[in-house]
């Protein structure tokens, strides 16, 4: 019950942790004013607090917590000194406890609410590497250093969570740091855990449909089957030598006798010509026709050049 009451204090920020900024450095108080050699040169350091009441006792060399102000680049401009450490420094040189009302690529704008006195802005810059998204309108605690003349943020926890754990009721909450914010993990936004990629979960399309296959050509470069040869350049032509697109055609065997001359020799017909002792082949790869017995020796009638009709064959 004691933590949901906590919790829910932490949330309406009904009664926040008290605000601070403090810049601990090292010095000297005297009576002409404070110097450090870690301030800019010509800054103001007017002496506040404990310092101004007790002036003995914090005079001297040592560490100071000052007050500081900044401008709206997070410059430091000004600091109150407030007292003298007893003991040597342990934590951040720069500690700030407060409402974020801006956060940029290059600064956080903090609104500051003591205690007593009136609530002030303090902008603090972003150390480098320090990329990490934090919620506006969220109370934390800073944590950094003076650099070159400017406060800069190196790191934040979320303050009520911070205090609960120095109050010893909890552990102490993970650092926002770097480029991770581990209280905003499983949320949206800069920081959090990344999103889930768009389409996952979707049952996978099933592979295409497979289109009509191409006809194949056959094994061996045969033509396809029912003696019907494809359309294509050169199909059904038989070239010199050839028998269409699937190589040359051997020449039928002319039949037992054909080509026979009177006595047993071969009698030449137009077109033909002898090639060897083998049958008659007519030009073309045609076999020629059987002779007639009638017609062995008989004249054969010849084209006249020129034109002319046909007639006998003279001697």
């Amino acid at each position: 019950m004691e933590e949901v009451r906590e919790e829910r204090k932490e949330k309406t920020g009904a009664r926040h942790p008290a605000h601070q900024a403090t810049l601990f450095l090292e010095g000297r108080l005297g009576e002409e004013g404070f110097h450090s050699p870690r301030l800019p040169r010509g800054l103001r350091a007017a002496v506040a607090g404990y310092a101004l009441s007790q002036p003995e006792e914090h005079r001297g060399e040592g560490v100071f917590t000052l007050w500081p102000r900044t401008d709206e680049e997070g410059r430091l401009t000004e600091v109150q000194v407030a007292l003298k450490l007893k003991r040597p420094m342990e934590g951040p040189e720069l500690v700030v406890h407060g409402i974020l009302l801006h956060a940029d690529g290059r600064r956080f704008v903090v609104l500051v609410q003591p205690k007593s006195g009136e609530a002030f802005r303090l902008v603090l810059g972003r150390a480098r590497g320090f990329t990490a998204f934090l919620e506006p309108r969220k109370a934390y605690r800073f944590e950094g250093a003076l650099r070159g003349g400017r406060l800069l943020a190196e790191r934040a926890f979320p303050l009520g969570k911070w205090v609960l754990a120095r109050k010893g009721g909890r552990p102490l909450p993970e650092p926002i740091e770097g480029d991770r914010n581990p209280h905003l993990e499983g949320r949206r936004g800069k920081g959090a855990a990344p999103r889930r990629p768009r389409g996952a979960g979707r049952r996978p399309k099933g592979p295409p449909r497979p289109g009509p296959k191409a006809p194949e050509a056959p094994e061996g470069g045969a033509p396809p089957r029912g003696g019907e040869a494809e359309a294509g350049p050169g199909a059904g032509v038989a070239g010199p030598g050839g028998g269409g697109p699937w190589g040359p055609r051997p020449a039928p065997a002319p039949p037992q006798g054909a080509g026979d001359g009177p006595g047993g020799g071969r009698a030449l017909l137009p077109g033909a010509e002898a090639r060897g002792p083998g049958p008659l082949v007519a030009q073309g790869g045609a076999a020629p026709a059987r002779v007639p017995e009638a017609a062995r020796g008989a004249v054969v009638p010849r084209r006249e050049p020129g034109g002319g009709g046909l007639g006998p064959r003279g001697p």
